[in-house]
């Protein structure tokens, strides 16, 4: 660690040289002054200097690597769209909360039974089997129920007509 200290201009010089960089310079002696901190050599070093130059020189060779590794993997476009900025104005905002009244009143107006069936199969997931079982009626008259909810809402609610009409 002493060499370290001694020689650590001469080591930022050193990979300065080699690698055009004066900060990446600094940053790879000191990984290796940390790297020789957690791992100190195991049997004494003859040649200090010599050797922390090889170390030096392969940790910045090493980093080079995984910066232009990371660089590959990393798409960079010159003008990046915004995203979080949301496209939908005001006029597309109230539609949409209007459309949505406009389905939440079509589904009040149901008859009770087609509602309640409505709800529990397209709202709360529920096969029609259980929904027979759980309003002890037949399956078939949950089909009934069903068939007539969705006939209604197709009737009623705009955007179900228009989608209705492409198809």
């Amino acid at each position: 660690m002493g060499a370290l200290a001694l020689h650590y201009d001469d080591l930022v010089a050193y990979i300065r040289r080699r690698f055009q960089g004066s900060q990446f310079a600094r940053e790879v002696v000191h990984d290796v002054c940390v790297q020789l901190l957690e791992k100190p050599p195991q049997q004494p070093v003859k040649l200090p200097f010599a050797f922390l130059r090889k170390v030096s020189f392969n940790k910045a060779i090493d980093r080079r690597r995984a910066d232009n590794s990371r660089a590959a993997l990393i798409d960079f476009t010159p003008d990046v769209p915004d995203w979080h900025v949301h496209d939908l104005d005001g006029a597309a905002s109230l539609d949409f909360e209007q459309q949505l009244h406009a389905l939440l009143a079509i589904v009040d107006s149901l008859p009770a039974r087609a509602r309640q069936v409505f709800l529990l199969h397209r709202i709360h997931g529920m096969p029609q089997k259980e929904i027979a079982a759980e309003l002890g009626i037949s399956l078939n008259m949950v089909t009934q129920h069903f068939s007539r909810a969705m006939h209604t809402i197709a009737r009623q609610w705009g955007p179900a007509r228009r989608a209705l009409a492409t198809a």
